[in-house]
């Protein structure tokens, strides 16, 4: 999967009206998936007809990937940074280390430090890749003194730990509750492992340690660095610790022992000694691409070749009184069914919750897709209007705006 960040839309005109028809008549929103977004050409057409069109661009964000390593370079865990497009402070997202790398979307599981151990460097940048849909402009995998190193700047660091953590390595230990560690203690604990429990167990103390580093960032000034995107990871701290930084863990669902067993990629079993647990986790799609279509809308990847759409929830408390749901609950039910479609979600904008309108409106910038897109709207979107717009976005052909009409969708709880 790769990210582009000047992606061109995508799809025939021709070709998308009559599977859209084809739709209509179906009705079924696999048929969707199957037949006709998935495998539509009409962006590039649409592209052309409207170049004379106004464009705005998604903000530019400088990304990076960290994974840390403990003594046997066994992965434990692994991060995402992305800078605010004014240059300093921006976001930390904790990856679990044992992620599978296709989000569980796959009949064989590739865990993320599976793929590391067996396979190398580069494969582990190219499963990250494929896991968060982004493209990075650093990334490093540091050890315990490199990863002190890095966050040593930042001084000690006031840490709110959810559970007890013992290295079996060292014999190491750090109890639930709030803990100060300094740089070397702050590494020894991320990179801490225990051979007789699941990995993904102290993935919540893992992400306290990122949230940590957050918390402590945006006390300097902001570095004298020139333009253009970082080069190293010392660069790349620099600017981001210059700044508030927020820190956002992905959750995550844990396969049955027997799925695992099942559907470890047969390569990757390597990894897993005699004895180990073999432990896998899956974050789901719809919030990966939730949060990073939120802060690094520009580097997400459109990996097929159809449209590509970005998501606009402003819905407020009253909005969403008696659904039992949150704004990112109905924006990852919204992403869920967009996917189903096979379309590419790349941005996610969430608004302050002011209030949502009434209905939802697809925005596009191309008149001879009206129809196909009603039709399409109205089958995955519910009550919905589609409008002709002058400004468009570049890389996003159908710009949805969600109203209170899409809360109707929700399932059941």
């Amino acid at each position: 999967m790769t990210a582009l960040p000047g992606r061109g839309a995508r799809s025939t005109r021709t070709a998308f009206a009559a599977s859209i028809a084809a739709l209509a008549v179906v009705g079924v929103l696999g048929y969707i998936g199957a037949d006709t977004l998935g495998n539509s050409t009409t962006g590039r057409t649409a592209a052309v007809a409207t170049a004379a069109a106004t464009t705005s661009e998604l903000p530019a964000t400088a990304t990076a990937l960290i994974g840390v390593v403990d003594d046997d370079g066994r992965l434990t865990s692994a991060a995402v940074a992305v800078i605010e497009p004014d240059g300093t402070g921006g976001t930390l997202v904790a990856l679990a280390a044992s992620a599978d790398v296709r989000c569980g979307n796959s009949d064989e599981l590739e865990p993320l430090n599976a793929v590391l151990r067996v396979d190398g460097a580069l494969a582990f940048k190219e499963a990250a890749e494929r896991l968060t849909a982004l493209s990075f402009d650093v990334i490093e995998i540091v050890d315990q003194p490199r990863f002190a190193q890095l966050v040593t700047p930042l001084g000690e660091l006031p840490t709110d730990l959810p559970i007890a953590v013992h290295d079996s390595s060292s014999g190491e230990r750090w109890e639930a509750g709030q803990a100060v560690l300094g740089p070397q203690a702050a590494a020894q604990l991320v990179t801490a492992h225990d051979d007789t429990i699941a990995d993904w167990y102290y993935e919540p103390a893992r992400a306290a340690v990122w949230a940590a580093v957050a918390d402590r960032a945006g006390t300097g000034e902001p570095p004298d660095v020139g333009a253009g995107p970082p080069v190293t990871l010392d660069e790349f701290f620099a600017r981001l610790f210059a700044g508030p930084v927020v820190a956002r863990p992905l959750g995550f669902v844990i396969p049955d022992d027997e799925r695992v067993a099942m559907e470890i990629a047969p390569g990757l079993w390597a990894a897993f000694g005699p004895g180990s647990i073999d432990a896998v986790v899956v974050h789901t799609r719809s919030e990966v691409l939730l949060v990073f279509g939120s802060i690094a809308p520009a580097r997400v990847g459109a990996p097929l070749d159809a449209v590509s759409v970005r998501i606009v929830a402003d819905f407020s408390d009253a909005d969403l009184a008696g659904t039992n749901r949150n704004r990112a609950d109905v924006i990852r039910y919204a992403i869920d069914r967009l996917l189903y479609t096979k379309v590419n979600v790349v941005a996610v904008a969430e608004l302050p919750g002011s209030g949502a309108p009434e209905r939802t409106t697809v925005h596009i910038t191309d008149p001879a897709l009206l129809s196909g897109i009603s039709e399409f709207s109205q089958l995955v979107l519910g009550d919905s209007d589609v409008t002709v717009q002058t400004v468009g976005i570049a890389g996003v052909d159908l710009d949805i705006e969600l109203g209170r009409a899409f809360l109707a969708l929700l399932p059941p709880q």
